[in-house]
């Protein structure tokens, strides 16, 4: 009978903590959801509507003006932008996961007797690192980056983090099956592609979708090293036109400027939803691949 008590009241117990993990996890996607959602009602809000009673999660005066304010004046940038990050997020992305994965490859082999050596010196960068006026030397001095569709994505050819989330999903991988290979006579190179590559396609679409984010939101590199209107990626030419347009509505009382009224408040919004458009897009399809790899990588030391 106190057994029977003693289960009841530990499922009672449960549920309660359940609920209330629930009800916090719940709390937290609002918090994290909330400024997309704000993002995109500002976006399709009038300027006049949210200039005289301020941002809401509802939009106000439902209208398309300030994107066809910023299509009509940019349109054919903003395609070559568009285009220019696509190939930078997909050939960059596709770059650094092969770095990535040969580096932990490397490190999580059994019976590779460099592996820590080679992790330590991985670790250290992240630690210490030369600071940013010797990178920029670097890149534009020696290694000649600037102004070249290199210098948009080389510098991010492997990120440490990324690499041990790729280590530890490897070390999932069970040692018998490398045995087994070694005994019927493969090399480290036929291991790699005939065995580690196809058993990796988890954590190679986890790493990949954190290459992409990085390729596709960056705007440091242009920043840094590019000057070239035809290597501009998408980031770097909306925070041009939003300077712009800062310019714009702090001159609007000059007699050069004072018939153009630039929507400034919605078109902060709408530059965000043409950022992140895409890669909302793309998300759901690979939403389970991402997390299992996180959960996977995360929890295998």
């Amino acid at each position: 009978m106190g057994s029977e008590m003693c289960i009841r009241d530990r499922t009672k117990g449960d549920r309660v903590l359940t609920a209330l993990f629930y009800v916090l996890l719940t709390l937290f996607s609002l918090l994290c959801l909330y400024p997309l959602i704000l993002a995109f009602a500002v976006a399709f809000s009038s300027e006049q509507a949210v200039s005289a009673n301020g941002f809401s999660i509802i939009p106000q005066d439902p209208s398309l003006d300030t994107f066809r304010y910023l299509l009509s004046q940019k349109m054919n940038i903003l395609i070559q932008g568009y285009g220019m990050t696509t190939l930078i997020t997909l050939v960059g992305t596709s770059c650094s996961l092969i770095i990535t994965l040969m580096y932990a490859f490397s490190i999580s082999m059994p019976g590779f007797r460099h592996a820590n050596k080679f992790s330590f010196f991985a670790y250290f960068t992240m630690l210490f690192n030369g600071g940013m006026l010797p990178w920029y030397i670097l890149c534009t001095q020696y290694y000649h980056l600037a102004n070249t569709i290199w210098g948009l994505f080389l510098p991010y050819g492997m990120n440490v983090f990324n690499m041990f989330l790729m280590r530890n999903y490897l070390k999932t991988i069970p040692v018998s099956i490398y045995e087994a290979a070694r005994i019927d006579g493969a090399g480290y190179g036929t291991i790699f592609f005939r065995v580690t590559l196809p058993l990796s396609q988890v954590g190679l679409i986890t790493v990949g979708l954190f290459y992409g984010l990085s390729f596709w939101n960056d705007f440091y590199l242009p920043l840094m090293l590019i000057t070239d209107d035809s290597l501009t990626t998408m980031q770097y030419l909306l925070y041009r036109m939003m300077g712009n347009l800062q310019f714009l509505v702090s001159n609007s009382t000059s007699s050069m400027v004072s018939n153009i009224t630039p929507p400034m408040q919605t078109a902060k919004m709408a530059m965000s939803v043409l950022a992140i458009g895409p890669i909302i897009l793309v998300y759901p399809f690979i939403q389970k691949y991402f997390v299992k790899g996180v959960i996977v990588g995360a929890i295998k030391g």
